[in-house]
């Protein structure tokens, strides 16, 4: 077995669907780095050799434990987090391996990976055990925060024992009263004497018993909203003495062998990290890449669900034939698949975004290219989290029910897979959040234009070899919907306002914000089937999974269209009432 090798979507997107000369050469320094690769074919086959590698490790030793990681939890003993003994085995077979920060340079202990290659190694050990995912993201995690706004000494001192696996870390952002409104942040830092002192509660920070959290913080006395937030690095114990309080871990139902830990501040020793007062933008870096993260998590969870659903059907012998045979389950199945591939063509198409502009950034690219490619991505983002959220939960429920009563026994791994995936919806920013997010931005868009609110709207890429009529006719309906959702609040008077740069109000839009994740949920089954069938015609089983994904999802956001634009709002009335 070999998590890499022994799925055929996941190589074809290695070998065919990521355009790797696009970003891997200045990625590389066109390949003029001694330790380096030499060419474009040598940095494609090590990346390919080391996915091999790490893909019959996450087959042969991860996956196995993942049951009994589940089953131990994560505990709490002589004021410490015990994790579970699986997990620390999975994490001390990374560290061995080298693998614990693949996309740090090599000159701090990483690889120098791109992103896309990494998340092929990400997606493989979240299917093995999404528990395990959720530890090692956060060595890499921090690390790169501390590489990107920290000082050489910062980088010496705190990246460069993550990036080996010496030490964890956490990034601790969520407070009691500000989860979702980041702009209600409290916690307060304190400059004395050219020293830092953190003051206040987190709540909700995975890994938070790591050696060194990354904290946003209010910097500025008097400030609020996004501004005046300042990042900073606390270690967890200063000159052998706590520095700040690990509380015992969350008694969750779901990823139990993930430590999620609230953490208290009482003048805790802090270093700042990066310029003073910039910290909300800091902060957005991870917070986007936290997103992709989960997709890729979900993604993980979602193929571990679809085999077990798969090799149960095949083998539950009903009414004389294996149940997979039987056209109910068998339709459950292929359209778990499509949901499946749907998701992964739009991940590869985020990471292979993200490659580009970090290559772009390094080597200076040009501007109004990463500018492209950063709304392109901006875009994309809220679309793969919620996908890789609401999809995967579907998926998920669906692998359950294929295995009838047996789904909800402990004896059978569905049952895990869906509760794990319950937490995709919620953490690094709700469906909601990420529907409003988008509207945002593609309200922000559609009356910078004039024309654009008469007849503009997003775009959609017709697959080659046919087939565009459904993808056409999805982005077609959203731009129906999405002025309608605008229009009805704001009328011809509003409109012409905004145009002029007013800002509407908040009655304005409440019906836009009622209407916000179904406008979502279009836009993403849109994308989806764009990604999925921008390789359509590359053989007929990509072709059969374009178009019944496509064929499947039209009718969906037909019907979404038809909700929004029917202006229904006893929503909006109740609360007025």
């Amino acid at each position: 077995m070999n998590f890499f090798t022994d799925n055929d979507d996941l190589q074809f997107h290695f070998r065919h669907g990521v355009a790797w000369g696009s970003f891997v050469p200045q990625w590389e320094d066109g390949f003029r780095a001694a330790d380096g690769p030499g060419s474009l074919q040598e940095a494609v086959e090590l990346y390919q050799t080391s996915l091999e590698e790490a893909g019959a490790y996450l087959a042969r030793e991860v996956a196995p434990r993942a049951r009994a990681i589940d089953e131990q939890g994560v505990g709490f003993a002589d004021g410490a987090v015990v994790h579970p003994d699986g997990l620390l085995a999975n994490i001390e077979g990374l560290k061995r391996m080298g693998l614990m920060a693949p996309c740090l340079p090599r000159a701090v202990g990483g690889f120098q990976f791109p992103f896309s290659a990494a998340t092929f190694f990400m997606e493989g050990l979240s299917r093995a055990c999404t528990n395990t995912l959720l530890r090692y993201a956060f060595y890499q995690g921090p690390a790169v925060m501390i590489w990107r706004f920290g000082t050489p000494d910062q980088v010496e001192r705190w990246v460069k024992p993550l990036a080996s696996g010496a030490i964890s870390g956490s990034v601790a952002m969520t407070e009691p009263e500000a989860g979702s409104d980041v702009g209600n942040l409290s916690m307060r830092a304190e400059e004395a004497g050219g020293h830092w002192r953190l003051t206040g509660r987190k709540q909700f920070i995975t890994n938070g018993c790591g050696e060194v959290c990354v904290v946003l913080a209010r910097s500025e006395a008097g400030s609020e909203g996004l501004s005046g937030l300042s990042l900073f690095v606390a270690p967890r114990d200063e000159r052998g003495r706590p520095n700040f309080v690990v509380a015992p871990p969350e008694k969750k139902n779901v990823i139990r062998g993930s430590a999620t830990c609230e953490l208290g501040f009482d003048g805790a020793c802090a270093e700042l990290l990066g310029p003073r007062g910039h910290g909300f933008a800091q902060i957005l870096t991870f917070m986007n890449e936290a997103r992709l993260a989960v997709a890729i998590q979900g993604l993980g969870i979602a193929e571990a669900a679809r085999r077990a659903a798969e090799a149960y059907a095949a083998q539950r012998v009903q009414m004389g034939k294996p149940i997979a045979r039987h056209e109910l389950v068998a339709d459950l199945l292929l359209d778990m698949e499509a949901e499946t591939a749907a998701l992964r063509a739009l991940v590869y198409r985020c990471t292979q975004l993200q490659d580009r502009i970090l290559a772009a950034e390094l080597r200076g690219g040009d501007a109004g290219e990463v500018r492209r490619l950063k709304r392109a991505l901006r875009d994309l983002t809220p679309v793969a989290k919620w996908f890789g959220s609401e999809r995967v939960l579907w998926v998920t429920r669906a692998a359950v029910q294929v295995h009838g009563g047996y789904g909800v026994m402990r004896d059978y791994d569905v049952e895990r897979h869906y509760r794990n995936a319950l937490i995709l919806p919620i953490y690094e920013g709700t469906s909601q959040i990420q529907a409003l997010m988008s509207l945002k931005d593609q309200a922000r868009w559609l009356f910078e234009k004039p024309w654009r609110v008469a007849t503009g709207g997003m775009s959609a890429e017709a697959p080659p070899g046919g087939g565009g009529e459904a993808v056409r006719e999805m982005a077609h309906e959203y731009n129906g919907a999405l002025r309608s959702a605008l229009l009805r609040g704001l009328g011809a008077r509003g409109v012409l306002g905004v145009l002029g740069g007013r800002t509407p109000t908040a009655e304005e839009t409440a019906y836009a914000r009622l209407s916000a994740e179904r406008l979502l949920q279009m836009l993403a089954c849109t994308r989806a089937a764009e990604a999925l069938g921008a390789h359509a015609a590359a053989s007929a089983g990509r072709r059969r999974l374009f178009d019944r994904y496509a064929h499947r999802a039209l009718p969906l956001v037909r019907m979404l269209g038809e909700v929004v634009r029917s202006g229904e709002s006893s929503t909006l009335e109740a609360l007025a009432r």
